[in-house]
């Protein structure tokens, strides 16, 4: 049985709720939550006596053999044989990027079918458990729960006794606060002897033990079914001194109205995965062989590492976290490579990344002319924390302003400009500035609403000043790829300015604004002209004046996107070849001066090239490092080249990036 991805995708709802398996077969070790810590979770199939294992380990039940395994847009399927009766099961998230509130729904399915040789038997059952750590982080707490009767179905819950709403921004956490449910045809919350007296006598009872663990069961008796898993995170989002809940349950709606729902719409629902999958096929067979591999393996991931909320404003928000990362709320420099997929099916979710950065700009704490970084630390919308300065007196906020963040941030929105909280060297701004420019830009050539680049046009024009006084030339400066030590003089950077002024020319034409818009596509052609004399001819090094150097110049995607070329084909398929001769096994290295890279990157590269054989020339390693990475954990974007292992960064948005061919394909952006 081949192997696809190093973890698969189960049930994905948000950053908060995101079960994976990192194992070949299903049943071949414990489910995980997006972070790697252990879910525990099972599933059993009840047959003539016998227990069955087709998720998880668990004593007592023979594990089943597992068949095969595949992907598709919002669907994980196995299968899985007995002697008596085989075995299909999809793990279905349907987080359709063009339809909000289904996006925003808390709610997935687990479809089967059970098909026996012979008469299904009196005592068939089948049924998914639940760990009570599916409830806390890394430390056991108390866990209660009970069972709800609905319409026509039940659903067990469970939760942390103690439960503190929003009390960890962390990285890499599971949330000790919200409440997990499981529902089908009988449900109940149990404790680890009720559990295992299903598994060797197939009875379900109501048995409490004292300290024992603690599991939600939910049993079917039907051959073909589903079961639901819900997530009600009680409140989502901290904004800015809003508390927001999620976008589908902003109008009053709660998570038994979620599971109603789409216990009601579920074939329509499972019809829309279908044909949404199916024109997803098709579509990528236009690109090349196997990216349609690619594509399900990021569609999933990069949608539910946001989180959809409205702010009292009315402006859609879509926050991402940076798993893996920092944790870092909606992320400039995430945002940026994650769009092509929300160009593809939703720009306004382009619009909604954008909005929280143009409130946060305009608040006196921040007192830049460039554009910020983040908003603060998931799930917490309090001022970004990246770049705290960190002074030897009364006035500092006295945090660490790299890679630790407290569990609970001060409200750092709230300060005067006066408290000088951000400290100039850990600011990005080339890279930011050209970043939103871009993204509204090309928002508005996929067909979103004008009203976010009219409502904030004072500071995309700022921004663009800055590009014009410093981008050509970027001073040393953090850059989203610096993983191996700043630069000056950096090129990427350059381009990424570039790409900027020409997005502000087209914001203008977008909004109406006819001679500024021809003024500032007359001064990026003089920036062009500029920016090729200091790179000379040949490959364009990794920065001015560094001979036999190179970096994966992505950024002159949007120049060709956009239709201004000012690049030019003949140097984009000149570095592309290049790159394709810097190939390791599982792709070409960021820049010269490590082995490691970024898949979003790789993606946006291969979408330069105009010879289909060389845009597949350069994303098949990073199918091959899907397959064969001994790190096995969600798709990770920061990885080493020659053995597939990960550096950093998993599970985070950015692989929508891997659109980027598809996006150039579609030609939604040339209008």
């Amino acid at each position: 049985m081949k192997r696809i991805l190093p973890a698969y995708p189960l049930w994905i709802i948000d950053p908060n709720f995101s079960v994976w398996s990192p194992c070949n077969g299903l049943n071949g070790g414990d489910t995980i939550f997006w972070t790697g810590l252990v879910r525990r979770t099972y599933g059993f199939v009840r047959a003539n006596g016998k227990t069955y294992c087709f998720m998880g380990k668990r004593e007592g039940a023979e594990p089943l053999k597992q068949t095969d395994v595949s992907i598709s847009a919002f669907g994980t399927k196995y299968e899985f044989k007995a002697k008596e009766f085989t075995l299909k099961v999809n793990f279905v998230s349907p987080l359709f990027p063009d339809d909000l509130k289904r996006l925003s729904c808390p709610v997935c399915y687990t479809e089967y079918k059970v098909k026996f040789k012979g008469e299904k038997p009196d005592d068939f059952s089948i049924a998914l458990a639940l760990d009570e750590e599916y409830c806390y982080n890394d430390e056991r707490a108390r866990v209660v729960g009970g069972v709800l009767p609905l319409n026509g179905y039940e659903a067990a819950f469970m939760t942390r006794e103690r439960n503190l709403i929003l009390s960890n921004a962390e990285d890499c956490i599971a949330p000790d606060w919200g409440d997990t449910y499981l529902a089908g045809e009988a449900c109940w919350f149990i404790t680890d002897s009720a559990l295992n007296r299903y598994v060797s006598e197939g009875k379900a009872d109501y048995i409490r033990k004292g300290s024992e663990r603690n599991y939600i069961l939910a049993v079917n008796r039907e051959e073909k079914g589903y079961f639901m898993t819900a997530f009600d995170d009680r409140v989502s989002i901290f904004y800015f001194g809003e508390w927001l809940k999620g976008y589908y349950c902003k109008d009053g709606k709660s998570v038994i109205d979620a599971m109603d729902e789409s216990r009601e719409r579920h074939d329509e629902i499972l019809k829309r995965c279908d044909e949404f999958d199916a024109k997803l096929k098709a579509d990528c067979k236009e690109v090349g062989k196997d990216y349609y591999t690619l594509a399900c393996a990021s569609l999933r991931q990069s949608v539910g590492a946001h989180k959809l909320v409205e702010n009292k404003k009315g402006d859609l928000l879509f926050l991402s976290k940076e798993c893996n990362s920092n944790g870092c709320i909606g992320t400039v420099d995430v945002s940026y490579p994650s769009m092509p997929l929300y160009l593809l099916y939703n720009p306004e979710l382009v619009n909604a990344m954008m909005n929280g950065i143009f409130d946060f700009a305009r608040m006196p704490v921040w007192t830049y002319d460039f554009a910020p970084h983040d908003l603060g630390t998931y799930p917490w919308c309090c001022g970004q924390v990246y770049g705290v300065e960190n002074r030897d007196d009364k006035y500092s906020c006295n945090m660490t302003c790299f890679w630790h963040y407290p569990r609970t941030h001060t409200m750092l929105y709230l300060r005067p400009a006066a408290s000088r909280v951000y400290e100039t060297n850990h600011q990005m701004p080339v890279e930011e500035c050209g970043n939103m420019l871009v993204m509204t830009a090309a928002a508005l050539r996929a067909g979103a609403s004008d009203k976010v680049a009219r409502d904030n046009f004072d500071l995309l024009e700022q921004w663009v000043v800055y590009l014009e006084k410093y981008g050509l030339q970027p001073e040393n400066q953090l850059c989203t790829d610096d993983f191996a030590g700043h630069l000056a003089n950096n090129v990427n950077l350059a381009i990424k300015a570039l790409a900027g002024l020409e997005g502000f020319s087209i914001i203008c034409e977008k909004l109406g604004k006819a001679d500024r818009a021809e003024e500032y596509a007359d001064k990026a052609k003089v920036f062009a002209a500029e920016l090729k004399k200091l790179t000379g001819d040949g490959v364009m090094p990794l920065a001015y004046g560094e001979k036999d150097t190179y970096s994966l110049k992505y950024n002159i995607l949007f120049d060709k996107l956009f239709g201004f070329d000012l690049i030019g084909q003949e140097a984009c398929e000149r570095e592309t070849q290049y790159y394709i001769e810097k190939n390791n096994a599982y792709g070409v290295p960021l820049d010269t001066r490590k082995a490691y890279t970024k898949s979003d990157w790789i993606l946006w590269a291969a979408a330069l090239t105009d010879d289909k054989e060389k845009t597949e020339a350069l994303y098949m390693p990073v199918v091959r490092y899907l397959a064969e990475s001994p790190s096995r954990k969600p798709f990770g974007d920061w990885y080493d080249t020659e053995n597939g292992v990960i550096e950093w960064f998993y599970n985070r948005t950015v692989q929508g990036g891997i659109f980027a061919p598809l996006l150039k394909e579609k030609g939604i952006l040339n209008n």
